[in-house]
């Protein structure tokens, strides 16, 4: 690595010295091996989908070795083992595991890893840009999308760190004529594409035709302009699963599409007449999308923060959210309507489980309008939210931790087995999926990496790494880096 590359890197001149934060004196401490209770697919260490004698020797092997706060881990540490996401293994970590192993009832039972999804963004293409348009000041402004090398150290750190899935921000050449050339150059031309899965967001907010933040659908200009994109937006993805390494992320067996800012569609509430032509030009838009890729998109809406806010949402709101497979939010804060204080603390963390529960009574038995299938939840666990002009919900490394435990216990000990009985393992939900944030999003302000920049971090413990190792706590490593989801 030469010098010019190091210095783009403003946050590595601390070097190895956070290894004495995280190793003696932090506050991220392992409970006792006897009451730590670690996740099946944290304890699966070397990624085979399977508990075994496999995964205590790797730990083994990595006793007492320390990660580092380079981008590139010390020589000899194993990334894998760091399950407490310190970046130091310590005995402790040894012990958990081989504990886990030793008391699993059922240990040759296959591994399901959650699926996890971050936002990836390709729109950077100065150097230099203007203070206050962003929040996390990304390593220093310094970052091109267009540079293949640095996507190679992302897509490194975001399978060391458990991130499954890149959705790519997704805008339309008339909007912003530099986004796929970007992403062709820099992302795609990565030299380990082929450990990332994609999908791509939508960002209808910037592409539609709107009015005062609305979007018109008794507008032929939107009609077509929708349409248009689907067949772009398909195009792509047969690029990323045909001319490159990537793997298309598909969910019954269809590629993957998030919309942001869906909740926006309709400008008139009580005009049935629009919500028919909505219906009517979104299934054009999956027709047209088809005939491109080989097979309509699953599509995701941005409505679950809609939803949410009542048992018993508006008919507008349910007849919206059955033009989609799934439903998410991009991101779980509304702080526009929250009270003060802003912090992701335990109240914070009972809201948002109360906001899944809300969702869920609202969209109980609800079918996709095209598929005549049930419609799915993906929660969103972004930390912190920090945007110019807006309240910042605050939050720490530990606190991130504690909510994301929070939320994937809700998850998968509640919501899934209440809605969808049996459905884990096949190709409509091939294991629990999850929304974590953008990875690289500078003007929303909850950026995964690195998090000593994002202004919502409110007390940096480990040197930039602190949301990234919350999500390795959670989640452990990337497994499907190595195989199929």
């Amino acid at each position: 690595m030469t010098a010019p590359r190091l210095d783009r890197r403003l946050f590595l001149r601390l070097g190895l010295r956070g290894l004495v934060g995280a190793s003696a004196g932090s506050r991220i401490r392992a409970q006792a091996p006897d009451t730590v209770a670690l996740a099946s697919h944290v304890v699966d260490v070397n990624g085979d989908g399977v508990l075994g004698a496999d995964d205590v020797r790797v730990m083994a092997q990595a006793l007492f070795t320390t990660r580092g706060f380079a981008i590139e881990p010390n020589a000899g540490f194993d990334t894998r083992a760091d399950v407490f996401g310190r970046g130091v293994i310590g005995q402790d970590a040894v012990d958990a595991v081989s504990h886990a192993v030793s008391t699993s009832s059922v240990p040759a039972v296959p591994v399901r890893r959650p699926i996890t999804i971050g936002w990836h963004y390709g729109w950077y293409d100065q150097i230099r840009r203007p203070l206050l348009q962003q929040t996390v000041r990304y390593l220093g402004g310094n970052y091109l999308s267009n540079d293949p090398v640095v996507e190679a150290e992302f897509n490194r750190l975001k399978n060391e760190f458990g991130i499954t899935v890149d959705a790519l921000s997704w805008i339309p050449h008339r909007v912003t004529p530099t986004i796929l050339p970007n992403y062709r150059t820099g992302y795609f031309a990565a030299e380990n594409a082929a450990t990332r899965y994609v999908s791509v967001l939508y960002e209808a907010a910037l592409a539609l035709p709107h009015v005062g933040g609305r979007v018109d659908f008794r507008s032929r200009a939107v009609r077509d302009t929708l349409v248009g994109d689907f067949e772009a937006m398909a195009q792509t993805l047969v690029e990323a699963r045909d001319q490159y390494p990537t793997r298309v992320f598909l969910l019954d067996g269809r590629p993957v599409v998030f919309i942001f800012a869906s909740h926006a569609w309709g400008l008139n509430k009580a005009d049935t007449g629009e919500f028919n032509q909505m219906t009517t030009v979104v299934s054009r838009a999956l027709e047209a999308f088809g005939r491109v890729y080989g097979t309509p998109p699953y599509l995701v809406g941005d409505e679950l923060l809609p939803l949410a806010s009542t048992t018993r949402p508006s008919p507008n709101r349910l007849r919206r959210a059955a033009l989609f497979d799934a439903i998410h939010a991009y991101h779980a804060a509304n702080l526009k309507t929250s009270a003060a204080p802003f912090e992701l603390n335990e109240s914070y963390g009972a809201l948002q489980r109360l906001r899944l529960e809300r969702a869920t009574e609202a969209i109980h038995g609800l079918e996709s309008r095209f598929t005549n299938q049930k419609v799915l939840i993906i929660p969103s666990l972004a930390g912190g939210f920090a945007k110019h002009g807006l309240p910042t919900l605050s939050t720490t490394r530990q606190a991130f931790a504690n909510y994301l435990k929070l939320l994937i216990r809700h998850y998968e000990e509640g919501y899934l087995p209440q809605e969808w009985p049996g459905a884990l393992g096949t190709e409509a939900l091939p294991a629990p999926i999850y929304s974590v944030g953008s990875w690289n999003e500078e003007y929303e302000g909850h950026a995964v990496f690195p998090a000593q920049f994002n202004l919502a971090l409110t007390d940096s413990e480990q040197h930039g790494f602190d949301f990234s190792m919350a999500l390795k706590e959670a989640f452990g490593w990337n497994h499907y880096a190595d195989r199929a989801i």
